[in-house]
């Protein structure tokens, strides 16, 4: 993690409430995804606090790109930004999707053992600006030849291009779009075409990636739990600080026995990134974005 300044090079409308910020950094940064950096604008007062946003996109080792919703006053502060702008930066924090680790083990074990690689299978759902946390993620299955569905929500067609959809469809991966109000794709939410593909896609192997609003990933933790699928989500909840100090971004996890320090993980540094089945959904109301 490295705390610094970087200038904007763009901070664009792609549609009503949702932006594109690209900044411009003095030295190289090395991100995964799924990471995310803490930002606010230089010297800035008001809000006080750094706002978390997912790394969208890294196009060169000094620029990244951050896709998000303005909301709240952080966010508004943000979308205030024109180029030639300071922004205060943390950068990289948090976890990483696994399927970095897990395709590093994979051909280990390959190596070891002389056997054929076997075709690796993944679903991809995204809801809302959750987005903002997969397209790297989608970026790198497709790059490395693993059999990936993506399943793409947002409340309306509008939403869906504020949320990147564009940038999703120009991977040519196998796409599905759901809209809340059926303005583009089908009606309704996106759990529908991930039980469907579940049902007729012979995916039984296939790891789960998700990200978007809690009772959005709840769901999908519950259809993975009953198709017997491994589960990734990565988390959104309240954070002040980014690295585990002010303990802001707690979150209650399964545990054995009574529920004491080990229940509680921090969403900053030990995720974002969680396997589904450890969250207690049901629990966190706090997290609800």
């Amino acid at each position: 993690m490295i705390e610094t300044v970087a200038t904007v090079e763009r901070n664009q409308e792609l549609s009503p409430g949702y932006r594109l910020l690209v900044l411009c950094f003095e030295q190289e940064i090395e991100t995964r995804a799924g990471q995310f950096a803490m930002l606010k604008p230089e010297a800035s007062f008001e809000p006080l606090l750094r706002r978390a946003l997912a790394v969208y996109r890294q196009p060169a080792p000094r620029r990244l790109s951050f896709l998000y919703q303005v909301l709240g006053r952080g966010t508004q502060a943000l979308s205030q930004l024109g180029p030639g702008s300071k922004v205060e930066a943390l950068i990289p924090l948090g976890n990483t999707w696994p399927v970095y680790a897990e395709a590093e083990a994979a051909e280990l074990a390959r190596e070891e053992t002389h056997a054929q690689p076997q075709r690796d299978r993944a679903i991809v759902v995204s809801g809302g600006i959750g987005s903002a946390s997969l397209l790297m993620l989608c970026e790198h299955l497709a790059s490395a030849d693993i059999d990936t569905r993506v399943v793409f929500g947002a409340a309306s067609a509008a939403a869906a291009k504020g949320c990147g959809l564009e940038d999703f469809a120009a991977l040519d991966l196998p796409l599905t779009v759901a809209t809340d109000d059926g303005s583009l794709g089908e009606r309704g939410f996106v759990t529908e075409p991930l039980k469907r593909l579940l049902h007729d896609g012979n995916l039984g192997s296939a790891v789960i990636y998700s990200c978007g609003p809690w009772e959005m990933m709840s769901r999908v933790a519950e259809i993975a739990d009953r198709f017997s699928l491994r589960c990734f989500a990565s988390l959104e909840a309240p954070m002040g600080c980014g690295f585990g100090v002010c303990v802001g971004c707690v979150i209650a996890v399964k545990t054995e026995g009574p529920r004491g320090y080990d229940s509680y993980k921090r969403v900053c540094v030990d995720g974002s990134i969680f396997p589904a089945d450890m969250i207690e959904w049901k629990v966190n109301p706090m997290c609800h974005q």
